[in-house]
C-alpha cells in the first residue's frame, strides 16, 4: 500500500517537472498563430478525435442539469443501452450490444472508472448532474482505450471553455419516497483559467410500494445517504493547458430483500476518491498530452443474518502520454503509452493483497482521402498484463457520399483480461482464467439534412461480434466460480432518429433510440444441451427510448417513453421477465430576474405515469408512479 502512495507522488512530481521544463523551452521558441489564438479549445480525448467508424451519441447537457439523477437513470431514458437495475438502493450495471457489464469501459475526464475488483461500474451511484458532457460510444475501442472496451464506452467529462463568468447555482430537489437532494455549484473564470466546484447531499427512504400477486406491499430497509464533491480547475499558460480535478463521494445504503425473501439486514458503505492531473502542450503541428490519475475505493458490506462482514479496499493509478503530429492537412498521427497499476486488499482474496499491472502502447492515424470525403482511422495496440497479449488492431471508416449522407464502418479485434475478483476471490476465484477475445464488425449509414428550418437526422447501424472464452460465473457445489465456458455471438441493429420542427414561436423536437440485440450462447455444447443457441440472460431483444419535447419561450415540456422487451432469466430460456412500457413527463419553467442578473428554473417531473408494475431483475421491484420537483437559482 505504501509503495502505491510513493509511486503516485513520484508520478505527480515528474509531471510537474515536465510542465516546468516545457515552459522553459517554450520561451526559447517562436510562436505559432495556429495554436495561439486568443481563445483556443482543444478537447484532446482520443476517443473523440480517432473514432471514425464508431457510432456515438451525446446526451444534451441541458437535460443533465434540469433532471438531476443518477447516471443509470439518464442512460436508461436517453439511449438504447440496457441498464440492469436491481431496484432501489441496489446496483445498476450496463449492457451494450449484448455484452457483459465488464465489457463496457467508463471514463471520467479520460481516466478509467471501472473497479479493479469487479471490472464494472455501479451507475446508480454516479451523479450525472456534476458533468457537462456525456458521450455514449457504441462498439469496440480496445485498440485506443485498452482491455474491456468491447461492447462500448461511457465517457464523462467537464471541459473548460475559458469564457468569462462568475456564476453561483443553488438547486434543491424534493421527490417521492422521502428523497431530498440539495446541490451547490459555482463556475468562475476568464480566458486564462476556469474553476468549477459542486457539492451535493442526498437522502432518501426508498419506501416504495409494489404489487406481489395482486397484493400491494411496501419495501423496507432501503434507506440511502449520499454526499460528495467535485472540483475542476483548468489554466492556460501560453501553449500549455493544465487541468486538475477530483471527485469524492460517500454512499451509505441499506440493501433491501427480494419479493420472495423480503427480510434483509444487509448494509453497504462505499467511499470513493478519484482525481487526475492533465497537461497538454500545443505548438505548430504538435500536440503532447499527459495524464496521471488515482482512484481509491473502499466497500464495507455487512449482514448479520448471513454472517458476512466484508471490507474491500482497492487502488488504481493510471498514467498516459500521447504525441500527435499533423503531418499535413490530411494526415494526423497519434502515438501513446498507458500504464495502469492496481491492487486490492481483503480477507476475501486468496492473498491479503492482490495486484494487476497493465502497460500498453498504441498507434493510430486519421487519414483524409479524396478531398476529405473518405476518412480512415487505422489503430493498433500492444498490451502487457503479466505477459504480452496479442496485438489488438482496428480499422474505422467514414465515407461522405455527399454533404447529407455518410457511411461508416469498423473492424476490430477485441480483448478483455479477467478482473481481480475473477482471478483471486476466495472461495471461487480462478487464477487460470484466459482473457476474452474475438473479432467484431459494424457498418452503418447516417443521413442529416436541414430543409429550411427543419432538421432531420437518421442513423442505422448493424453489427456482429463473436467473443471466445467468455468469462461466466456459475455455481459449482454451492460455490460460484468463473470459467471460460462460453463462446458468445452478438449481433443486432440500432437506429438513432432526431427531428427538430420550428412552428412559429414553438420548437418541437423528437428523438428515438432503438436497439435489436441477439446475443446467443454458441459454446461447444452437446446437441441435447438446452442452452446452445439460446439468448443470454438479462439481454432484452428490443429496447426503445423515445422523447418528444416542445419549447415555447421559457417553457420546455417533454414526454419520455421507454419500452423493454422480455428478457430471459434462465440459460435455457425457459423463464423470462415480462416486457414493460414506461411513460415519464416533465415540464421546465425558466424565469429571468433582470435586476440581479439571475435566473430561476423550476422543473416538475412525473415518472411511470401509468403506475406500471414491473421488474428489471427477477424478484426486485421497481418504483410505481413517483414525482420530483427541482428548483434551481443561478446568480450571474
Amino acid at each position: 500500500m505504501q509503495a502505491l502512495y510513493v509511486l503516485i507522488r513520484g508520478l505527480f512530481i515528474c509531471l510537474i517537472l515536465i510542465l516546468s521544463g516545457n515552459q522553459y523551452l517554450h520561451a526559447q521558441t517562436s510562436t505559432d498563430s495556429t495554436y495561439e489564438a486568443d481563445i483556443i479549445h482543444i478537447k484532446g480525448y482520443r476517443y473523440e478525435d480517432f473514432s471514425a467508424g464508431n457510432k456515438s451519441i451525446v446526451i444534451d447537457s441541458t437535460y443533465l442539469k434540469q433532471n438531476p439523477g443518477s447516471l443509470a437513470d439518464v442512460l436508461s431514458n436517453q439511449s438504447s443501452v440496457y441498464i440492469k437495475s436491481y431496484g432501489v438502493s441496489s446496483i445498476a450495471s450496463i449492457s451494450i450490444r449484448g455484452g457483459s457489464a465488464s465489457q463496457t469501459q467508463t471514463t471520467m475526464n479520460g481516466m478509467i472508472m471501472n473497479s479493479p475488483t469487479t471490472g464494472q461500474v455501479d451507475y446508480s451511484t454516479i451523479p450525472s448532474f456534476v458533468f457537462t458532457n456525456l458521450r455514449v460510444q457504441y462498439g469496440s475501442q480496445v485498440s485506443l482505450m485498452g482491455s474491456g472496451a468491447i461492447g462500448g464506452s461511457i465517457h464523462l467529462s467537464n471541459d473548460a471553455d475559458f469564457v468569462k463568468r462568475k456564476q453561483l447555482s443553488i438547486s434543491y430537489q424534493q421527490a417521492s419516497f422521502g428523497s431530498m437532494l440539495p446541490i451547490l455549484s459555482t463556475r468562475i473564470g476568464d480566458s486564462i483559467q476556469q474553476l468549477y466546484a459542486a457539492v451535493y447531499c442526498k437522502q432518501t427512504t426508498n419506501d416504495i410500494f409494489y404489487f406481489d400477486q395482486g397484493e400491494k406491499k411496501q419495501l423496507n430497509h432501503a434507506k440511502q445517504k449520499q454526499a460528495g464533491m467535485y472540483l475542476d480547475y483548468s489554466r492556460r499558460i501560453k501553449n500549455h493547458t493544465l487541468k486538475y480535478w477530483l471527485w469524492y463521494q460517500q454512499f451509505d445504503k441499506q440493501i433491501p430483500g427480494t419479493i420472495g425473501v423480503p427480510f434483509s439486514d444487509a448494509q453497504q458503505y462505499d467511499r470513493n476518491w478519484k482525481q487526475g492531473l492533465q497537461w497538454m502542450y500545443a505548438k505548430r503541428r504538435t500536440v503532447i498530452q499527459s495524464r496521471v490519475g488515482y482512484q481509491s475505493d473502499k466497500m464495507n458490506y455487512q449482514s448479520d443474518t448471513t454472517n458476512i462482514h466484508s471490507i474491500i479496499n482497492s487502488q488504481l493509478i493510471q498514467a498516459e502520454l500521447e504525441y500527435r503530429y499533423q503531418l499535413n492537412s490530411n494526415v494526423l498521427l497519434l502515438a501513446g503509452t498507458q500504464a495502469i497499476f492496481q491492487e486490492a486488499s481483503s480477507d476475501n482474496f486468496s492473498e491479503p493483497t492482490v495486484h494487476q499491472n497493465k502497460i500498453g502502447f498504441f498507434l493510430s492515424s486519421n487519414i483524409k482521402l479524396f478531398n476529405k470525403k473518405l476518412i480512415l482511422v487505422p489503430a493498433i495496440r500492444k498490451d502487457w498484463v503479466n505477459t504480452w497479449i496479442p496485438f489488438t488492431p482496428s480499422l474505422g471508416m467514414d465515407y461522405h457520399l455527399c454533404s447529407a449522407m455518410k457511411f461508416h464502418g469498423l473492424v476490430s479485434y477485441n480483448y478483455r483480461v479477467p478482473s481481480l475478483n475473477d482471478l483471486y476471490w476466495n472461495p471461487g476465484g480462478n487464477a487460470s482464467l484466459k482473457p476474452e477475445s474475438g473479432w467484431g464488425y459494424e457498418a452503418g449509414a447516417a443521413f442529416e439534412k436541414k430543409i429550411h428550418k427543419l432538421t432531420f437526422f437518421q442513423d442505422v447501424t448493424i453489427y456482429t461480434r463473436i467473443i471466445k472464452d467468455w468469462i461466466l460465473w456459475t455455481p459449482s457445489y454451492g460455490i460460484w466460480t468463473p470459467d471460460n465456458i462460453q463462446q458468445v455471438w452478438s449481433r443486432g441493429l440500432e437506429s438513432e432518429t432526431r427531428l427538430t420542427i420550428p412552428v412559429t414561436n414553438f420548437m418541437i423536437q423528437f428523438r428515438n433510440s432503438f436497439a435489436y440485440t441477439k446475443s446467443t450462447n454458441e459454446s461447444d455444447l452437446a446437441s441435447t444441451d438446452d442452452r446452445k443457441g439460446k439468448q443470454l440472460i438479462y439481454v432484452p431483444l428490443y429496447k426503445n427510448s423515445f422523447t418528444t419535447a416542445v419549447n415555447f419561450k421559457k417553457i420546455n415540456i417533454g414526454l419520455i417513453y421507454n419500452y423493454t422487451s422480455w428478457s430471459f432469466i434462465t440459460s435455457d430460456n425457459s423463464d423470462y421477465i415480462n416486457p414493460y412500457h414506461l411513460f415519464d413527463t416533465y415540464a421546465t419553467f425558466n424565469f429571468n430576474v433582470p435586476k440581479s442578473k439571475s435566473t430561476l428554473s423550476i422543473n416538475a417531473r412525473i415518472n411511470n405515469i401509468l403506475n406500471t408494475s414491473y421488474e428489471v431483475v427477477a424478484s426486485r421491484p421497481m418504483p410505481l408512479r413517483n414525482y420530483q420537483l427541482t428548483l434551481s437559482y443561478t446568480f450571474n
